[in-house]
């Protein structure tokens, strides 16, 4: 395993060095946050979502790309760009590499969360489980881009930590910091609500009520109703720096492209209504009259379930998935000490991870095939052998 691992190392670190040069000029994603943050540091927070006020910054202070004839949209809720505010004081490249020095402090926050609760881990040192994380294709274009994703991982982290100490309401507050992310955020909340984690719905709603005063204050009103159709705006139009539906690791990336390739009339038509019966039937899974039974196989469900059913899944956000890797792996390895039969019986779970695992395959489905979509298949995968598995573990299996 620690071979695997070490070349998956090599082949991202190789990747990285290849690409120093564009991240330095700017290609990256970390762009539409440093971006926003200086619009706010120049007093401009009521044009957060102006395209032309978002590329005029985004040439002073990054520099002028040839291929880019307008900005690299920054369509996150306005509160999130508060975070980037003290990088937005030093030049670009600078701040791009504080910021991933950020995310690795961030790896080491959920490797020694997840101690706290998994028993498994915490005979892997710490630099390990980072390693580990690094060594996922998700986790390295989330350094690569300079993008979020490890923070809304560190906040799920917190999230569930809290939920494991019975802290309910303490964990709708770490959730709802991730609302930066909300097509993830929300179906999560959503579904530990309907398992009777009802107070966790409250601190959520408490904390996203909270953000969205803190955005008034710094953006108006004017931006954050303007908000809703600006990412929609982007979302829809891949020439305006938007992420082509077809190629998301979703339903709908996969109902959009290959190998349904739907129009996208009926594509998105089948992808909500594929999404709305997939979280019904999540849901209807996980019920259970005990709140804490089978908590991390719940969690894990409900994180996997949020990544298939977002409209805008990105590469990087299935970072998130290191999570659910974690929980099930110890879920399985637990067995292993109750008799090899037991542990056959989960072994199935952990089948449909190492698809993901493979970074050769993610570089072909990127580059090579442009079919990044087909990832969403061993993503449903998983979700059928964790929603086999919950009705026979209903008695007996505390998380």
């Amino acid at each position: 395993m620690r071979l695997f691992v070490a070349g998956m190392l090599c082949l991202h670190l190789f990747l990285f060095i290849s690409l120093r040069e564009r991240i330095k000029q700017g290609y990256p994603d970390f762009t539409v946050y440093y971006t926003a943050a200086t619009i706010l540091r120049n007093g401009l927070g009521h044009q957060l979502y102006d395209a032309h006020v978002q590329y005029e910054v985004q040439k002073r202070s990054v520099g002028v790309i040839a291929t880019r004839r307008s900005a690299l949209p920054y369509i996150h809720p306005p509160f999130e760009a508060l975070i980037f505010l003290p990088l937005s004081y030093l030049p670009y490249p600078q701040a791009f590499a504080l910021w991933d020095l950020l995310n690795v402090g961030a790896l080491f926050g959920v490797g020694l969360l997840l101690r706290k609760s998994v028993g498994g881990l915490g005979r892997i040192p710490a630099w390990e489980f980072v390693l580990g994380c690094l060594a996922f294709f998700p986790v390295f274009i989330c350094f690569l881009q300079g993008q979020d994703s490890v923070l809304l991982l560190l906040l799920c982290g917190l999230g569930f930590n809290a939920l494991k100490k019975r802290a309910d309401l303490l964990a709708g507050c770490w959730f709802a910091l991730g609302m930066f992310k909300f097509q993830f955020v929300i179906p999560i909340v959503l579904l530990i609500g309907i398992w009777k984690w009802r107070r966790a719905a409250i601190g959520f709603v408490v904390v996203s009520t909270l953000l969205v005063l803190i955005s008034v204050g710094f953006a108006g009103w004017g931006s954050l109703l303007r908000y809703p159709e600006f990412a929609l705006q982007i979302a829809n139009t891949p020439g305006l720096g938007g992420v082509a539906a077809e190629f998301a690791p979703n339903l709908r990336g996969l109902a959009l492209g290959w190998p349904l390739h739907f129009s996208r009339t009926v594509g998105s038509a089948v992808a909500l209504v594929s999404s709305i019966l997939l979280f019904v039937f999540a849901a209807w899974k996980g019920r259970s009259r005990i709140p804490q039974e089978n908590l991390e196989l719940r969690f894990s469900l409900a994180v996997i379930v949020s990544m298939l059913i977002a409209w805008q899944t990105n590469m990087h956000d299935l970072s998130l998935l290191v999570l659910p890797a974690v929980l099930i792996a110890d879920y399985c390895l637990r067995a292993s000490t109750q008799g090899g039969e037991k542990f056959v019986k989960r072994f199935g779970l952990l089948l449909p991870i190492f698809p993901l695992l493979i970074s050769p395959l993610w570089l072909v489905l990127w580059i090579a095939k442009g079919v990044v979509n087909l990832m969403a298949i061993p993503l449903l995968w998983w979700v059928w052998e964790i929603c086999k598995k919950l009705p026979d573990d209903k008695i007996g299996s505390q998380a």
